[in-house]
């Protein structure tokens, strides 16, 4: 059995996906543009900043994401949720709570 595998064009892949919504390939949420660089700040000592799934306390931890007072951290300018700000770190997007970013 042979079949043809056909490589899908842009138009293809949206009209597949729904449509595109004017935002793609990221979002306003997504978009790096949208980060600046702040602080972490006021942590008690010992511990460190975790970036999470999700900004409920239900989210798990995303390893690899930790930091400590004085490191820098990129969060979205305009965007927070439930006391918590989405940040960027490696590769990754995630959640961490407002109140140690500067």
């Amino acid at each position: 059995m042979s079949e043809e595998l056909k490589k899908m064009d842009i138009e293809e892949l949206e009209e597949v996906a729904g449509g595109n919504d004017g935002l793609t390939p990221n979002d306003q949420i997504h978009n790096l543009a949208w980060f600046t660089e702040h602080k972490v700040a006021h942590l008690p000592a010992g511990t460190t900043l975790v970036m999470k799934t999700t900004h409920s306390g239900r989210g798990s931890v995303m390893p690899g994401h930790y930091f400590h007072n004085g490191d820098t951290i990129l969060i979205h300018s305009r965007y927070w949720e439930g006391g918590c700000f989405l940040a960027f770190d490696k590769g990754e997007f995630g959640y961490v709570d407002a109140q140690y970013v500067r």
